[in-house]
């Protein structure tokens, strides 16, 4: 008999329908990447993906049941290839669900701003009965170019689909009608979205926001629509739209106030249940509306308890969900946007320095290995050290702990929040003392930096610059001018490190569901104007028509040397090796050197 009929037999499995589809999905033949992590099949994965809830409470369930599976496979004596089989499986449905968690809610949170202010221009009602709407001939006063970036990424979430001849119309499931009927959400207006993690982080911190501000935090959060799944698909229902678009806020609001870490360590140290007053300490009726979202959410169980994804949320949520969350002012004026283009709408940075450095600082850590790796394999030696793209000097504080201060020290940004919130940790003795900013650096303006370095006496050739997803935010970039900004640095001799977030095509977005968060981040790097690129040279997929040249390819005609050995891939987005035999990573730390230091050097590939 087969190892899922076997598990089938009993009762407490088979009379759930999430353990029904598990105990197929766990006993399927699982394989083991060349690094040692294990993964599903396709046909395994796709079951996951289409079949079993992976967002919220219908996450939380499916890790009980995995749980569960796990335990009656040893009960049941099942052999010890079968066990190995279903302990693999559990890993990665355990990685897939964690991963989940992060990745959704910022999705969630764009799909109901984009839904809501298409239907506030009246832009949706051209889907309404299955019609088709076209960016093109929609209105002689419509910016169709911007249109289609939204449109596209609801393309990418499996709301809409292409119609033959052009344009969009609604997917063929309930879970789309569902989301285009909700009515427009009140907090995509620049009158209460600008503020809402800022007003929830007021409340946690027990000030008094004010009638106003309290009316605009409690008016999305009434009754959920009901939880009607149509099975088979992995898009989300109109529920889980909202229930990932109240969460941002709160989990953003909580950590600006401190509470993240404090209510996660103090759950875990022996706190039984959160209250409303944790979240609110002087409002319980908003610190009772945060904790039902909560709930909603499964961060708390029905016991108001932390749970093990709700951790997870409450530590790793706020990078993601804050770089995302920074990007509202775009999406509060998106009709403005639609007919007279994004002229003078603009990130706020503030926000975003503080959710980059906790989204890059493990990419800085793998960065600043490699440069010390690189130093011990080839003898190279450097004085100068570099961080553009700034933020708050992460990748500086590390290289401080390395490098200590017989290092000169430079750290440029084009905006003033970020140079800013560098000398408060420099004031703060976390930066060298002897670190030099460069303030209204533009990276495309390599000269800004260039220059800086030689007024303080110092030479580029050989200096080491580092930058966590900065390349991108060149605006408007073709592919030779990003071109020629690589071979300005290059010119001058500097090694280069830096991170980018590779441009995924959207049949990747698609098949990988949500495995990774890069729909939201390319979204609003796309609406803002920046422009993300592959990794490396790759096939843009059957639904657009091509992905731009990769970073490798640009840099490399700009005069540098890819050295492979040094660069560091993220988690690679699909679960299972595809076809194809790509499967990007979803971010790369990329390690470039001159080609004259290069040749010089002789370092390994």
């Amino acid at each position: 008999m087969f190892a899922d009929a076997i598990l089938l037999r009993r009762h407490d499995l088979v009379a759930n329908p999430v353990a029904r589809e598990l105990c197929t999905i766990m006993t399927s033949p699982t394989g083991t990447t060349s690094a040692g992590f294990p993964y599903l099949r396709p046909a395994a994965w796709r079951r996951l993906r289409d079949w079993v809830p992976l967002l919220f409470a219908g996450g939380a369930e499916t890790l009980t049941q995995v749980a569960a599976i796990r335990m009656a496979a040893a009960e049941e004596g099942l052999a010890d290839d079968v066990i190995a089989t279903i302990d693999r499986a559990a890993s990665v449905i355990a990685q897939v669900t964690k991963t989940t968690a992060i990745c959704a809610p910022a999705d969630l949170w764009v799909l109901r701003h984009v839904t809501s202010q298409l239907r506030r221009a009246g832009y949706a009602d051209h889907l309404d009965d299955g019609g088709v709407l076209n960016a093109s001939a929609i209105a002689d006063d419509v910016d169709a170019r911007e249109l289609r970036i939204d449109l596209r990424f609801l393309l990418s979430r499996g709301v809409l689909v292409r119609a033959e001849g052009g344009g969009h119309r609604l997917a063929p499931h309930a879970h789309a009608a569902q989301i285009f009927a909700l009515p427009p959400s009140s907090s995509a207006s620049s009158s209460a979205s600008s503020s809402m993690s800022l007003s929830w982080a007021q409340v946690a911190a027990g000030h008094d926001v004010g009638a106003d501000v309290r009316a605009a935090l409690l008016a999305d959060l009434g009754p959920l629509p009901p939880d009607v799944r149509e099975a088979g698909l992995w898009s989300p229902t109109a529920r889980e739209v909202c229930i990932g678009a109240r969460l941002v806020p709160v989990v953003l609001g909580l950590a600006s106030a401190g509470l993240s870490s404090s209510l996660s360590s103090s759950m875990s140290s022996g706190l039984s249940s959160l209250s409303a007053l944790d979240l609110a300490p002087n409002d319980p009726e908003l610190g009772e509306a945060a904790l039902q979202v909560l709930r909603d959410a499964a961060v708390v169980d029905g016991e108001d308890v932390l749970t093990a994804i709700g951790k997870r949320v409450l530590s790793r949520g706020p990078g993601p969900f804050g770089i995302i969350e920074t990007y509202r002012g775009y999406l509060d004026r998106l009709p403005e946007i639609w007919r007279h283009g994004r002229g003078g709408v603009h990130v706020e940075r503030g926000g975003n320095v503080a959710a980059s450095q906790a989204a890059n600082a493990k990419s800085f850590g793998e960065a600043n290995d490699a440069l010390d790796a690189f130093c011990a394999d080839t003898g190279f030696t450097y004085t100068v050290f570099i961080e553009h793209a700034l933020g708050r000097g992460e990748a500086t504080r590390q290289r401080l702990e390395r490098s200590g201060q017989g290092l000169m020290y430079f750290g440029a940004d084009l905006e003033d929040a970020a140079i800013a919130a560098a000398r408060v940790e420099h004031a703060q003795g976390h930066l060298p003392a002897n670190m030099v900013f460069v303030d209204n650096a533009d990276i495309a303006n390599a000269a800004r930096v260039i220059d800086a370095i030689k007024a303080a006496g110092a030479s580029c050739d050989g200096a080491v610059m580092v930058v966590g997803n900065g390349f991108h935010e060149v605006r408007d970039q073709t592919d030779a001018r990003i071109t020629e900004v690589f071979r300005a640095y290059a010119d001058a001799g500097i090694v280069l490190l830096f991170t980018e977030e590779s441009a995924l095509a959207i049949d990747d977005l698609i098949e990988t569901a949500w495995n990774t968060y890069h729909a939201a981040f390319r979204y609003v790097h796309e609406r803002s104007g920046q422009h993300l690129r592959p990794a490396e040279a790759r096939a843009a997929g059957a639904l657009e028509d091509q992905l731009a040249t990769s970073w490798t390819e640009c840099a490399t005609r700009g005069g540098y040397v890819r050295l492979e050995r040094y660069c560091k891939r993220g988690r690679t987005i699909h679960p299972y090796p595809p076809p194809s035999g790509q499967n990007p990573a979803v971010s790369v730390t990329h390690f470039f050197v001159p080609q004259a230091l290069a040749a010089r050097l002789s370092p390994p590939a």
